[in-house]
């Protein structure tokens, strides 16, 4: 694979497939935006939710810190000074706010902080929550993902994987787990049936480009309405088209916008209007365009 890169544009010719030339300005972001930094000097940031309000939630990984900024002020507050070494989050439908911490699930009520910790015993890295309060987490040290149930939080085993997992999300209709393999190129899909269990029937969903050392780095991502997938890498953000047999989708790959980092987290905003990301040290926004999350 080539790479060529300019202040404005940034091109992939993949030799793989001929469907791969985009250029990231024109297709993903508004007309004059730039890059908006919310905040800077973390040592790993991660993890994004936003509440039913609107206010947006990270975590700085080792410095177990999770943030809040206001919708209306774009004020930054400490809201958790100790998460545990809290790493991917979502908010539940109970309303709480889950996140990855250590070697458990923490649980947080947003207007009081109290905190709750449940399937302790299992390394988690990201995780994924159904309507019913069915929790998916990664687990990179066994290569597993495990499952909460929605009721009675109880852990069990969902995926033994061959691959290192990290990113993990849901289809838009939440019927597919999407299970990221950091150190390759695939994202793989798995199919949950009705009673919220995943089978364990992958199938390749998305394949990103890599660096020429095929570590991706393949992190926090989302599924769009229109199917495609936007994902955290080694080179930056990565808006990808579902994999086929027939071809490979192809991919508008956006620079990092801060020198020496890769893109590890990364989602559109409730309201579709911002791409938002985390750049190890930084968190950025950036407009963009609303026809990026259009189902047509």
């Amino acid at each position: 694979m080539g790479v060529f890169m300019n202040t404005k544009f940034i091109f992939i010719i993949l030799f793989l497939s001929k469907s791969l030339l985009w250029g990231a300005d024109d297709l993903v972001f508004a007309k004059g935006s730039q890059w908006e930094v919310l905040s800077v000097g973390h040592k790993y940031a991660e993890g994004m939710a936003w509440d039913s309000e609107g206010n947006f939630y990270f975590t700085d990984v080792p410095r177990s810190q999770l943030f809040k900024i206001d919708r209306e002020s774009n004020q930054k507050t400490l809201v958790v000074a100790d998460t545990g070494v809290a790493n991917g989050i979502a908010f539940g439908p109970d309303g709480r706010l889950y996140g990855c911490a250590r070697d458990a699930i923490a649980s947080w009520n947003t207007s009081t902080w109290e905190a709750k910790v449940h399937g302790v015993g299992a390394h988690s890295n990201d995780l994924a929550i159904l309507d019913d309060g069915t929790l998916f987490y990664t687990d990179p040290k066994t290569h597993s993902i495990w499952r909460l149930d929605g009721k009675s939080k109880k852990r069990s085993l969902a995926l033994s994987l061959k691959f290192r997992p990290n990113g993990l999300t849901l289809s838009p209709d939440k019927k597919t787990l999407l299970v990221a393999a950091f150190f390759a190129d695939t994202i793989y899909a798995f199919p949950i049936n009705d009673f919220g269990k995943v089978e364990d029937e992958a199938e390749v969903a998305y394949v990103l480009a890599t660096p020429s050392n095929g570590r991706g780095l393949l992190d926090g991502m989302q599924v769009l309405p229109n199917g495609k997938l936007v994902a955290g890498t080694a080179l930056g953000i990565q808006i990808v088209e579902p994999h086929s047999k027939d071809k490979r989708g192809s991919i508008i790959l956006i620079p990092s916008p801060v020198q020496d980092s890769r893109c590890n987290y990364v989602r559109i905003s409730p309201d579709g209007k911002w791409l938002y990301g985390c750049f190890v040290k930084e968190v950025r926004r950036r407009r963009i365009e609303l026809k990026l999350t259009s189902k047509e």
